[in-house]
């Protein structure tokens, strides 16, 4: 550049007091805001705002449940403001009606007006025996920071109050928890267990029996009366007192009780369907929820030690306490890994500073830009209200390596200076100040790359997580500036010596070699030119051979069977399978590394879900050695990784007649499935389509099974009314359909007081009269003249097959057809479904679509597409400001596909997929790699200014830039192997693949950006001599 001196190096030299003073207050505020910004494990809006509304509806088909409850809730809730969508899934025992919001929908307002919309449909539309709905706010910080389960001894009573009781009530004692829930074990009720045949006998009208057992229990303000001038208040309670009072209900004549036709006890629901165990033993969990303000570490440490407090008390003497996730845990580890992350990049970069300068303090002065610079963003975070967690916690692992570039410029310049004899003085200020622009202008083109981040609109998406990564790594590289113009100045005329540094040999030689080959380069053009073209062809190789995949890890060490079971099974068959399973899981205990298995299941369904201890490998060191230390055979290690656990039970879990059984480590089940979504307004049309549907993509050989929605369904009995022959007896029609719901699902009545707390009644007839099918026909109903007439005489009876589901999105009723497959590939999984039914004519009215990974997968590939043509282009406009010239820049740009041809390469030799995050990860990479080209252009250019012929000024430039850009661009790389080699239990979300596009777009980029740079720089240089003539000839007059 052409002024002497640059504002911030001249102040830098001449206010040394002022610097340090600024520099011991970025110290003292950047350790606060590190001890003080509070620490989660995603970032608020990682998953977008919820409303859940919860109908519960007891033993009722889907069918039913969707036109009596989804619907009217549906049209009521769809006004609500701030609603994107809407999702309802129908179930036999209820509806769930998901509304997912806009992050900027005010939350609580928005529960206020769903409350009233739901209050106002309960009183008017719903069905009379819905008593209530509930409605729960879901954000990604509504998971539970521990989640922890106790298994239960046999023996124990009433295992519900009393793990409600100690436990659940001690830890929402605790401050800052805002919530606790417990799951696998149900309150003991009063169940008045109706017998048929006593009914029969005693000719009981059933349906006027529950009807005045539901008034009977009551307390009732009956007005007031006077006593002289008293004011007596009058209460009629008719109240039971004990269950005693319930078994003595007089129900017909003078000696006929409750007793009498009914068995009354005081137990665990009957309807209650499916287990809960943890190592094969009845168990408990539950899920501890965070108030939003406080932090989760400190909470999760002094929940667990409740816990421990807690598993010594006499009342939970044997039980067993196990902890399945503990967030706070968790962070406290990736804080731990960045730290460590920090401190081998700051070492390795030191050691390579050392190695190519051969002077201690210098390479000390050039370390100081990464804590100085990660304090300083860790500072701004702060301040705006962000959080440390995963992603900024990544962004900040990315600029450990990034932030010691400008540094590295800066003392090398000044140091290139100094060994011409300049004073300490003007040899910092000149030198910071000749490349000030430069450097500046390299930090611009990473920062611009996130400008496309403006433009997308995607709450969640790629931007979400290009925002949550960027933000940290901008402010860093600032931050670095900032260092490099003002602390790096004053620090090399304080610390540094005018001596003579003695070169490293290697380097001599390095820089030699370069020499001659650039020399060469430039009198073989063409034949350098052929090389590099040759070798961006053969990127198609690992172009077409990476595959596209969209799956990370999880961030808990487990795997999931997942069981879907015949509609024939008993709860005795479903229990016999676990067992197999936990059994054939316990047999490999030590090959998997077992730490608890917690199993759920139903007669139809079951979930076994296996908990592995953590590797005792945590830092990225500890990976490398025991790969190396497997592959050479100085270790054995028989244990399992999670993806060898989950391919192993995926072979060899014991198979059963019509099980079907499917392995996931997520919690919808994505793991291994692919869905197509079938939407219109019949139930029935739909299922007809989704048989064609099945038979052409099972047809797909990655596909190894089909499942539909229709397949969960159990078969169901279809009643309807001979509305004739009820007129005939004259039985209400609304009596038949109470009698029944009242005999199969029963009804609540009013609550129990007890001594201690309200107890549920509920009235049903008892589960050996309703087994079968045979028992339900011979259900009678009594005429006013006292003739009992059975049910087969009033109803016509169908079986079908039904909906085990009925999920309908955004008023359109949807049927979810999930195509099962171990293929990694899944971008080629989902051309093979689009070939297959793009011939597939529907009806009108109704469509198809990819399911959610499918267009979670394109909305991706689309919007990273679009982030780096608009990166390209903001990178070219900052690159024509700096050198004044339209086609000059494109000799930097090239930089930018010789950084994709190592990326590409090196995903491909190491078999990982190219996800989000390697997506991510070529975003940044075009900011970076540009900046030692833009560095070596511009001091070409210097060199031509001050009188080299341009040959000379490219072999004098890349001479003095081959070190410095060597330096930068393995900082960089060496910063990141901590992240390239880690795995997903390691660090918890996939950063490998970021990290290893990033080390190979730097590695092919330095290696061909010296060659090709200059190379390129000379053929659009030849452009714009020979544009500048043509403008001479055509208009008289020249143009750069």
């Amino acid at each position: 550049m052409n002024m002497k001196e640059s504002l911030l190096p001249k102040f830098s030299v001449h206010r040394p007091v002022t610097v340090v003073m600024t520099l011991f207050a970025i110290l003292v505020v950047g350790y606060i805001a590190y001890t003080q910004i509070e620490t989660e494990l995603f970032p608020k809006g990682f998953v977008p705002p919820y409303l859940g509304v919860w109908i519960p509806y007891r033993e009722a088909n889907p069918k039913e449940v969707e036109d009596q409850i989804a619907r009217p809730s549906e049209e009521m809730l769809q006004t609500v403001s701030g609603v994107k969508h809407i999702s309802s899934y129908s179930h036999s025992n209820g509806c769930w009606v998901w509304l997912e919001f806009s992050n900027d929908t005010d939350m609580d307002v928005a529960y206020m007006l769903v409350r009233e919309r739901m209050d106002r449909l309960l009183a008017t539309e719903l069905p009379d025996d819905i008593e209530d709905v509930y409605i729960r706010k879901f954000r990604n910080d509504d998971d539970p920071i521990v989640w922890f389960g106790l298994t239960i001894p046999e023996e124990m009573d009433d295992p519900f109050f009393i793990v409600d009781y100690y436990v659940k009530r001690t830890l929402e004692q605790i401050d800052g928890v805002a919530n606790v829930e417990m799951w696998g074990a149900s309150e003991k009720i009063i169940q008045i267990l109706v017998n048929q045949d006593k009914v029969k006998a005693h000719k009981i009208n059933v349906y006027q029996l529950i009807q005045n057992l539901r008034r009977d229990n009551f307390s009732l303000s009956s007005g007031y009366v006077y006593d002289g001038n008293r004011k007596i208040y009058v209460r009629s309670d008719g109240k039971y007192r004990n269950i005693d009072d319930v078994r003595n209900i007089r129900i017909k004549g003078e000696n006929l009780y409750l007793k009498d036709i009914a068995e009354i006890v005081y137990d665990e629901p009957r309807q209650r369907r499916w287990v809960q165990r943890i190592d094969g033993k009845k168990a408990i969990s539950i899920g501890v929820f965070k108030e939003s303000m406080a932090n989760t570490v400190g909470l999760s440490n002094e929940i667990l030690a409740k816990l421990d407090e807690l598993s010594k008390h006499e009342k939970l003497k044997g039980m067993t306490f196990n902890v399945f996730f503990n967030q706070g845990g968790f962070i406290s580890q990736s804080v731990d890994n960045l730290v460590n992350a920090g401190l081998w990049g700051g070492l390795f970069a030191f050691s390579i500073l050392y190695f190519f300068l051969r002077r201690f303090k210098m390479a000390f002065i050039i370390n100081l830009a990464i804590p100085l610079s990660l304090l300083m963003t860790v500072t701004v975070l702060y301040f705006m209200g962000w959080t440390m967690n995963m992603m900024t916690m990544m962004g900040l692992m990315l600029s450990v390596g990034l932030v010691v570039d400008n540094s590295i410029v800066i003392v090398e310049n000044i140091y290139r200076l100094r060994n011409k004899g300049m004073s300490r003085e003007e040899s910092s200020v000149k030198g910071a100040s000749e490349v000030s622009l430069a450097i500046t202008m390299a930090t611009l083109t990473t920062v611009v790359v996130f400008l496309p981040l403006i433009l997308m609109n995607d709450d969640i998406g790629f931007a979400f997580y290009m925002l949550r990564i960027g933000l940290p790594v901008i402010v860093a590289l600032i931050a670095s500036l900032f260092v490099a113009l003002v602390i790096i100045p004053l620090a090399t005329t304080r610390l540094v010596s005018k001596k003579q540094t003695k070169r490293s040999g290697l380097i001599e030689w390095g820089t030699n070699a370069y020499d001659r080959i650039l020399k060469w380069t430039l009198l073989h053009r063409l034949e350098t030119t052929i090389i590099v073209l040759a070798l961006m062809l053969s990127m198609q190789i690992p172009m077409s051979g990476v595959k596209q995949g969209d799956q990370g890890g999880g961030n808990i060490n487990d795997v999931r069977l997942l069981l879907d079971m015949p509609e024939h099974y008993t709860m005795d068959d479903a229990k016999a399978l676990v067992d197999t399973i936990e059994g054939y899981v316990n047999k490999m205990n030590a090959v998997y590394n077992v730490k608890t298995v917690n199993s759920r299941y139903s007669n139809n369904w079951g979930r076994v879900r296996v908990f592995l201890n953590p590797p005792k490998e945590t830092q990225w060191w500890q990976v490398v050695w025991k790969n190396i230390s497997n592959s050479i055979g100085l270790s054995n290690d028989s244990v399992m990784t999670r993806n060898e656990v989950l391919e192993d039970l995926k072979e060899n879990v014991p198979k059963y007649p019509g099980v079907k059984i499917r392995t996931s480590w997520r919690d919808d089940s994505g793991g291994g499935s692919v869905s197509i979504l079938l939407q219109g307004d019949d139930t029935q049309t739909l299922v007809e389509l989704s048989e064609e549907v099945e038979r052409r993509i099972s047809r797909i050989p990655e596909i190894i099974s089909v499942e539909t929605d229709r397949d969960k369904g159990a078969s169901e009995i279809q009643l309807f009314i001979k509305r004739d022959q009820a007129a005939k007896y004259g039985i209400n029609p609304r009596v038949i359909s109470g009698q029944i719901s009242y005999a199969l699902r029963g009804i609540e009545l009013p609550e129990f007081q007890s001594t201690e707390r309200e107890i549920d009644v509920r009235v049903q007839y008892a589960e050996e009269d309703m087994e079968n099918f045979e028992q339900l026909k011979s259900m009678t109903f009594l005429t006013s003249s006292g003739q009992e007439i059975p049910l087969s005489s009033l109803v016509d009876f169908r079986i079908v097959k039904g909906m085990g589901e009925i999920h309908r999105r955004d008023g359109k009723t949807t049927l979810e057809i999930n195509g099962f497959t171990t293929e990694d590939d899944i971008q080629m999984v989902h051309k093979k479904i689009t070939k297959a039914l793009a011939s597939f004519e529907m009806p009108r009215g109704y469509t198809w679509s990819l399911g959610n990974r499918f267009m979670r997968m394109q909305e991706t590939n689309s919007s990273q597409k679009f982030a780096v043509i608009l990166a390209i282009t903001f990178v070219f406009l900052l690159m024509g400001v700096l050198f004044e010239s339209f086609i000059l820049p494109l000799s930097v740009l090239i930089s930018i596909p010789l950084s994709f041809f190592g990326a590409y390469w090196l995903l491909y030799i190491t078999g990982t997929p190219f996800d989000l995050m390697a997506g991510i990860g070529l975003i940044i990479l075009i900011g970076i790699v540009v900046n030692n080209a833009i560095v070596l252009i511009d001091m070409i250019n210097r060199l031509r200014k001050d009188g080299l012929s341009r040959s000379e000024a490219i072999i004098e430039a890349g001479h003095h830039r081959f070190r410095p850009i060597l330096m930068t661009a393995f900082t960089t790389i060496f910063g990141l192997i901590p992240m390239a080699v880690g795995n997903a239990s390691l660090i918890g979300m996939p950063y490998a693949p970021l990290g290893r596009v990033m080390i190979g777009g730097l590695l092919s980029s330095t290696a061909l950006t010296l060659v090709a740079v200059p190379l390129f720089y000379t053929f659009f240089d030849d452009l714009r001599n020979i544009w500048s003539k043509v403008q001479v000839l055509a208009f008289g007059r020249g143009k750069s």
